[in-house]
């Protein structure tokens, strides 16, 4: 979760709240859920005075926005309303959520999971992405830093950015926008908010001035930790003072002497919010600080405005929320897009500064039909999903559980009677250059898993085409598939990883890397720790940079797991070894009462932004 800095005005420095995995199906992804009735994470008391009444009004006309121009998808949306000294808004949020009984009321609505959520923001006098200048705020006026339009906290939020609209969508252009950790559209009159540039000299003086508050803070918190030892207190604070206030003093007096006191200050680091950012180095932007954008400007909040903080009409508005990308899945990019482009951000701009031109108007979602086309397409996924596999069912031969070639699918498209996380690079129905039929190009580390096949019988074929795109590196494509069964306490696990190699270097004998990884374990087990399961590696010289495609199957039979590659047989779990220390596996025999289920697939291609690893042909049947 984020942390939120209170002094005298709420400063927002991170993104979104915690994200865990989700184990919801897939139709939690590809719903459109919408918002709780609960009102549990919503306390404001009914307000009794003519401001708080007004105020009132106004968060309550924030939530209606809101709901007019997003429709939570794969997850659940609250708010919660506050009405502070120095502001007042609604803080919004989208939970995950699972079809798990914990979670979901007893009429099996959902509720949301704890601590998984996003959070997005309408916010009167709100700051995102800044921190106070705590010790130096002693008075009237109030100071910070903030990250600055086109900031990155990294280089995978820098990537995750480029060839994104700086300045949101053009739903936003008219108003003041930021990209740092938020999207941020400030609305204020004529653009201008009321945030004062600091220069250098003044920054340094209110920062020696500050010390004398460092000072008083540390002798109370002394006098708390000795009461009744006034001596101790004493040599603390004398310790404190020589150590830290006259270093923290002379760090100040280095700054001054380096001139150049009336340019604005800009610090390379400031999210501590205290004295102890003070160095001789803090104005000295490096060149990885310029290419993160990490250099912060100091602002004021002069006491004029301050004076007005508290009054039912904003200094400014902000509405703020986390960047979001397909990738990161139909939750979070269906918040990003409405955010950005169904807030009438127009209509909300009036309704502060110009009341006049909305008076008598209902509030309407901008690109209202964008909007409800989007919903409507999701609410359609599931439907559509439905009829491709009750096509694909319907053809299968006895004896046969699964089969998909993605002949029934588009090009482009999310297979149907598969789950996946919509979170994560796609995997995605593909055609490949120079190869019959259609594949399913699979997302680096994004699972699919069979929505139709959930147990396998007793005994089972598992069988697929696996084909790595072109490369001229050491590896290709590389597979992970693993599956395993439960009953009560005992269990067992199959794990295959396959890896397409150059051609080569297993031509030349050398450094050749094409090879499969095979683990096997179950429990309980009567071998030591160190030698529980079984464990099989080999180089494989079928499936290389010129042999780019391979028939996999894994059949099951018995207590037995035997893999064959292009109908050969490759490996057989009787006669695994130990994995440490290459002993016979003891315990590789699969207990006739544990079914085998489970089974996820997923690319692990080292390079898989340019070698694609696709499936094909998969076929599940009775062994």
């Amino acid at each position: 979760m984020k942390r939120y800095f209170i002094i005298s005005l709420l400063l927002i420095a991170g993104t979104t709240g915690l994200r865990a995995q989700r184990t919801g199906d897939q139709d939690i992804q590809d719903s459109v859920i919408g918002w709780w009735s609960n009102t549990k994470y919503d306390h404001l008391p009914t307000q009794t005075t003519p401001a708080g009444k007004q105020k009132e009004a106004i968060v309550n006309d924030m939530i209606k926005w809101m709901k007019t121009s997003y429709t939570p998808v794969g997850g659940l949306g609250t708010w919660s309303r506050y009405i502070g000294k120095m502001g007042y808004g609604v803080n919004f949020l989208v939970w995950n959520v699972s079809h798990d009984k914990r979670w979901t009321e007893p009429d099996g609505r959902f509720r949301p999971i704890p601590e998984e959520n996003t959070k997005f923001n309408i916010q009167v006098n709100q700051l995102f992405g800044a921190w106070a200048m705590d010790f130096i705020n002693t008075g009237s006026e109030y100071y910070f830093t903030v990250q600055p339009d086109g900031y990155f906290d990294n280089t995978q939020a820098r990537d995750a950015r480029k060839g994104t609209d700086t300045r949101i969508h053009p739903n936003c252009y008219k108003f003041v926008t930021v990209m740092n950790s938020w999207c941020v559209v400030y609305l204020v009159p004529a653009n201008k908010l009321p945030w004062i540039p600091v220069t250098r000299g003044e920054l340094l003086d209110k920062a020696e001035a500050g010390l004398e508050k460092v000072l008083a803070d540390k002798r109370k918190e002394v006098a708390t930790q000795w009461p009744d030892k006034k001596n101790v207190q004493d040599e603390v604070l004398a310790d404190f003072k020589k150590n830290n206030i006259e270093r923290f003093r002379s760090d100040i007096n280095k700054l001054r002497a380096q001139g150049s006191l009336d340019k604005p200050a800009v610090v390379r680091n400031w999210q501590n919010g205290d004295i102890y950012t003070f160095s001789p180095n803090m104005f000295q932007v490096d060149d990885n600080n310029k290419a993160m954008n990490q250099a912060y400007p100091v602002y004021k909040v002069d006491a004029a405005t301050m004076a007005k903080m508290g009054d039912v009409t904003p200094q400014w508005v902000a509405i703020a929320w986390p960047f979001e990308r397909r990738e990161d899945g139909n939750q979070l990019h269906e918040l990003f897009t409405a955010m950005s482009q169904n807030i009438n951000y127009d209509y909300i701009f009036d309704y502060f500064f110009a009341p006049e031109k909305v008076k008598g108007r209902p509030y309407t979602a901008s690109d209202e039909a964008g909007l409800k086309a989007r919903l409507a397409a999701v609410r359609a996924t599931n439907g559509n999903n439905d009829a491709k596999v009750s096509a694909k069912q319907g053809t299968l031969k006895d004896g046969v559980l699964l089969f998909d070639d993605f002949s029934q699918e588009s090009e482009g498209a999310r297979p149907a009677g598969w789950y996946y996380k919509t979170a994560g690079t796609a995997s995605l129905v593909s055609k490949v250059p120079g190869v019959d039929g259609k594949w399913l190009k699979l997302g680096y580390a994004n699972q699919i898993s069979s929505t139709v096949v959930k147990t396998l019988p007793d005994d089972f074929n598992i069988e697929f085409d696996l084909l790595t795109g072109a490369f001229d590196e050491n590896w290709g494509a590389s597979l992970d598939l693993e599956m395993g069964g439960q009953k009560d306490k005992a269990y067992s696990s199959f794990k295959l990883d396959i890896t397409a190699g150059n051609q080569s270097a297993l031509d030349a004998g050398h450094n050749y890397r094409g090879e499969v990884r095979i683990s096997f374990l179950n429990s309980p087990s009567t071998m030591p720790y160190n030698d529980q399961g079984g464990f099989f590696a080999a180089s494989q010289p079928v499936f290389t940079s010129t042999k780019r495609k391979v028939h996999i199957r894994i059949t099951k039979k018995g207590d037995g797991i035997k893999v064959f590659l292009n109908e050969k047989e490759f490996a057989d779990t009787k006669k695994f070894k130990t994995k440490y220390n290459d002993k016979d596996c003891g315990d590789c025999s699969i207990r006739p009462d544990i079914k085998y289920g489970n089974l996820k697939i997923q690319s692990f291609t080292q390079d898989a932004g340019s070698t694609g690893c696709y499936i094909g042909n998969i076929k599940i049947s009775k062994g």
